[in-house]
């Protein structure tokens, strides 16, 4: 009994190794353009596997170019919802949708009131 138990520990760690993860796990690197009207830039979101994390942006005024901390975090079934404050009383607000192959991240947010699109893959 003891030898099956071990078999089966053995198995369940190595098959954690060595699949990859599931395609509806959101955590890891994202990284892909943003739109905003005719502006546009970089992002990329970490997700942690706890669904914290950090986004960072280029060339979005009023946004810093550094890492932000994600808040109001809310992580479902191939959804991530998140906010990140920018520079004053500007905060990022986003909602993402995981795609049906689990390669694109696609979402929808607003910054400073004006509408931001954006399509990021895993890195």
């Amino acid at each position: 009994m003891r030898k099956l138990w071990l078999i089966a520990a053995m198995v369940a760690l190595w098959s954690s190794l060595i699949l990859p993860a599931s395609a509806d796990d959101l955590s890891g690197s994202w990284f892909g353009p943003w739109y905003r009207g005719m502006t546009s830039g970089t992002m990329t979101l970490h997700i942690d596997s706890n669904g914290g994390g950090m986004i960072q942006m280029t060339n979005l005024d009023g946004f810093p170019e550094d890492e932000v901390v994600l808040s109001k975090v809310k992580k479902g079934d191939r959804r991530f919802k998140f906010s990140a404050s920018g520079e004053g009383a500007g905060v990022f607000a986003a909602s993402t949708q995981l795609s049906g192959d689990g390669e694109v991240l696609e979402g929808k947010g607003e910054y400073d009131g004006f509408p931001i699109e954006f399509r990021l893959k895993r890195r």
